[in-house]
């Protein structure tokens, strides 16, 4: 099976569906590995309201989230094969559907230059543009240091950054994406432009002019409300 309608998937028989219900997650999706559609019938069942939730506090608009919801499970249903059976499901599937909703929510928007994006984080000013190759040469230097430091902060603070400033979602939004409070997500941002900042500070070739000086006092500053 290649593209599905939820609607479209096998309901199992009475008694079937009886002992799939005490199946589970991930021996229900294990089950699916080779085809039987059956046990995801039951796998949709279970956690499509969830699904859906999770894309509306991303995206607020419920047929907007349904796609997302239908898209995720679809998703889902082509990597059965990929996925491990030491992996939690539900942990899997919802990464799955964040990422679809997210990728839904940033259609909406400009995404915001390189450039842009690395003054907001370091500094929280616009640049000017680019005038002439070396400040280009610059541009590009000081976005791979940038990436390599994020790169190597704890998974959420990383992610937290990230959808901050890259993928321009607010911290209600990323709250949602990530599971959390917003109270929660403050703390990541904030801490993850610290450590940003004390790593940066460490590094010999920091540039301190133009409009790409990593400012320590900005990097310190919490984020936006």
């Amino acid at each position: 099976m290649t593209v599905f309608d939820l609607n479209d998937l096998p309901t199992p028989p009475a008694t079937d569906r009886t002992s799939l219900l005490a199946w589970s997650d991930e021996a229900l999706f294990t089950a699916c590995r080779d085809g039987d559609e059956a046990p995801f019938r039951v796998l949709v069942d279970r956690h499509a309201r969830l699904v859906r939730r999770l894309a509306l506090n991303i995206l607020g608009d419920e047929h907007e989230a349904e796609d997302v919801a239908q898209d995720a499970f679809v998703a889902a249903w082509r990597a059965r094969e990929r996925w491990s059976p030491e992996a939690r499901f539900t942990t899997w599937l919802h990464r799955i559907a964040v990422n679809k909703a997210i990728d839904r929510y940033r259609g909406r928007r400009a995404v915001a230059e390189p450039a842009e994006v690395i003054t907001r984080l370091v500094d929280g000013e616009q640049t000017e543009p680019v005038e002439n190759q070396h400040q280009a040469l610059e541009r590009r230097e000081t976005s791979k240091t940038l990436n390599a430091h994020l790169n190597r902060l704890p998974d959420t603070q990383r992610r937290a950054l990230t959808m901050f400033y890259f993928e321009d979602l607010d911290v209600a939004r990323i709250a949602a994406a990530l599971e959390t409070t917003e109270q929660a997500v403050r703390s990541l941002l904030k801490r993850g432009k610290q450590a940003l900042r004390s790593t940066l500070q460490r590094q010999k070739k920091i540039c301190d002019h133009g409009p790409f000086a990593f400012s320590g006092a900005a990097l310190g500053a919490g984020p936006r409300p």
